[in-house]
């Protein structure tokens, strides 16, 4: 009853909200491609924006239909970039992992407000992930090797040292950095125009803690895109805070129909359209 209650409400809601927060997760994932692009440009190879605005809604559908988050959207997108535009499958795959290096970053951020702004115990969390950050950056030549023999791959020596060379790229970290923050910030911003949808004034503090919730529910959870449990720990951390059951329950379905139902259509449509049969054939191969 309580779910068809949220539904109800969801009739009820503000749609030119609804409009724009759809807008800032289409935003996001152009500023995933940028950050890709300027990453790929940093090892010397260059891939136009499009078709890494592609590969990422295909890397999202992936993702949602696979557990734990980013499963298979991140193999997918080495095999994008691999299979329709040549880039060697060493180059996709560190410069992924490099990605993710610098996200972490406004990522850690993020989690240290949305936690410290209530409680600090639960911020120590972040300390094995700081450690482990920290060796791969001063290890970084051999982190290289290690990823090119757990994906298998030969790279000439040149290619090796464009890779190893990225780390003193000042124009590719700061881009990278500053679109993952970006990234987060739009998260929020889509969380708040949702909750606007409704009437609701929720403060900031609040969204950053349920963005950061979101995020550690869709990497931990074991079901294909988190569902169920990132709908079920969403509901329950807005109750948390104040709001309705119905009106919670609202919230957490049109945010998981613009992440979730918006992002698999687009990146199915992607797959069937784009060229991604072949990408999609390669990897069931793997």
């Amino acid at each position: 009853m309580e779910v068809l209650t949220g539904i109800q409400q969801v009739r009820c809601a503000s749609w030119h909200y609804f409009f724009l927060a759809i807008a800032t997760y289409y935003a996001s994932v152009l500023l995933f491609a940028l950050r890709w692009k300027y990453v790929l440009k940093g090892t010397g190879v260059d891939v136009p924006l499009g078709e890494l605005f592609k590969a990422n809604l295909a890397g999202l559908f992936m993702n949602n239909i696979t557990p734990m988050s980013r499963g298979g959207g991140e193999l997918l997108r080495m095999l994008w970039v691999s299979k329709l535009r040549g880039v060697p499958m060493g180059i996709s795959a560190v410069t992924i992992i490099y990605e993710r290096i610098l996200e972490s970053i406004p990522v850690m951020a993020m989690v240290a407000v949305g936690f410290l702004y209530f409680t600090t115990s639960e911020a120590l969390v972040l300390m094995p992930l700081m450690v482990g950050l920290a060796l791969i950056w001063m290890k970084w030549e051999r982190f290289i090797e290690l990823t090119l023999r757990v994906f298998r791959v030969d790279l000439s020596k040149e290619e090796r040292e464009r890779i190893v060379a990225l780390r003193k790229c000042s124009n590719v970290n700061l881009v990278g950095i500053g679109a993952s923050s970006l990234v987060w910030i739009l998260d929020v911003l889509r969380l708040k125009l949702i909750t606007l949808a409704f009437g609701l004034n929720v403060s900031l503090p609040i969204l950053v803690f349920v963005s950061v919730v979101n995020l550690i529910l869709g990497i931990a959870a074991f079901t294909p895109g988190g569902i169920g449990v990132v709908e079920g720990g969403l509901v329950g951390t807005l109750t948390y805070f104040g709001l309705p059951p119905t009106l919670a329950v609202s919230v957490v379905v049109l945010e998981r129909f613009i992440s979730y139902v918006l992002g698999s259509l687009s990146g199915l449509m992607v797959l069937l359209t784009s060229g991604g049969r072949e990408v999609w054939r390669a990897l069931k191969s793997r």
